[in-house]
């Protein structure tokens, strides 16, 4: 299984992929994370917390598609944090033609759903399923971080975003420094918000239980 963290810019890709990694570990699960993005930022943070419990691969390459799914294990969830979307389309297409779950990371706010729109990223996902061998784009979630406790504009982005035919998960990633200045830094997940996202993809289907994903 092959999980994609997209954006048209910043916005926090690399901090989810990385503790949604750490999550998905901690359950019990055989992870591998790819570097999907030229800043390296997922790789200089696996070197200076003194390395991740599971690898992380460099492939940030329009050739993804081709590389990685035959090095990887079946048992195995690859997470990926792509490169920002607006100047690496060719990149991020690649990951999602063999990307499972495709989750959108995007803070409630409307200047980052603006460029959701502007880019467009629905267009962009759209546009790999003839490039796909079930000929769908790939399912996507959208997954609102950054956000502040009773705000109404985090409720009222939801349901813009859902509106408008967008998947969106209920778990939200606060902006609190424990995840905002926890890059190059160890993580425990455990109780997290990411764990809570783990928890919910098992709800919604999205993710097999442990015990089930590794028969």
């Amino acid at each position: 299984m092959i999980i994609a963290y997209i954006s048209p810019r910043t916005s926090g890709k690399t901090t989810s992929a990385g503790w949604h990694a750490h999550a998905l570990h901690e359950r019990g699960y055989p992870v591998v994370a790819f570097e999907a993005d030229y800043s390296r930022q997922l790789a200089e943070w696996d070197v200076r917390s003194g390395g991740f419990p599971f690898p992380v691969q460099q492939q940030a390459s329009p050739l993804f598609h081709k590389n990685v799914p035959p090095a990887m294990r079946p048992e195995q969830i690859g997470v990926v944090d792509c490169g920002h979307a607006e100047d690496h389309r060719n990149i991020v297409q690649s990951v999602l033609r063999v990307t499972d779950l495709a989750i959108l990371s995007t803070a409630p706010t409307t200047a980052d759903i603006d460029r959701i729109e502007r880019l467009p990223m629905r267009e962009l996902i759209d546009d790999v399923d003839v490039l796909r061998p079930d000929g769908n784009p790939p399912p996507t979630w959208v997954l609102l971080n950054r956000t502040t406790a009773s705000a109404k504009a985090t409720g009222q982005y939801r349901n813009y975003l859902r509106e408008d035919g967008w998947n969106v998960f209920t778990t939200t990633i606060p902006n609190r420094q424990i995840y905002a200045q926890s890059m190059l830094e160890p993580v425990t997940a455990r109780g997290s918000a990411y764990d809570e996202l783990v928890t919910e993809m098992i709800d919604r289907g999205l993710l097999l239980p442990q015990t089930e994903e590794l028969r």
